[in-house]
């Protein structure tokens, strides 16, 4: 099985590539309740579909993750981001979409020509 390094709530650890939200909540010891919040580059991805392999989405490429319960505390711009809230507000069992992306607050997404 493949592995790689990431970034999970501010600690640096090596996960299985194809593991799922589900797989790394109960190895990390994760609330049930908690979301997968993921930073690739200037993309923020929230999962929805929490048993598919992140090798399968956007989210599967971050470096950086995020656990976050409903009303937990908004310990960075991504995680206070109002598109977060946005994704969160539905369901999950509402959704069709595997993930929500959005770009990453506080990112200049303009370049100037």
């Amino acid at each position: 099985m493949e592995t790689r390094w990431a970034t999970v709530d501010g600690v640096t650890l090596e996960l299985p590539a194809d593991s799922t939200v589900n797989e790394l909540r109960d190895a990390l010891y994760k609330p049930d309740d908690a979301v997968l919040v993921a930073v690739t580059g200037d993309l923020v991805s929230v999962v929805h579909d929490e048993d598919r392999r992140l090798s399968e989405l956007v989210a599967g490429c971050a470096e950086t993750y995020y656990f976050r319960q409903r009303g937990g505390p908004e310990r960075n711009d991504v995680l206070a981001a109002p598109e977060l809230e946005d994704a969160l507000a539905d369901s999950s069992d509402d959704r069709e979409e595997a993930e929500t992306t959005f770009q990453r607050p506080g990112i200049d997404h303009y370049s100037s020509n």
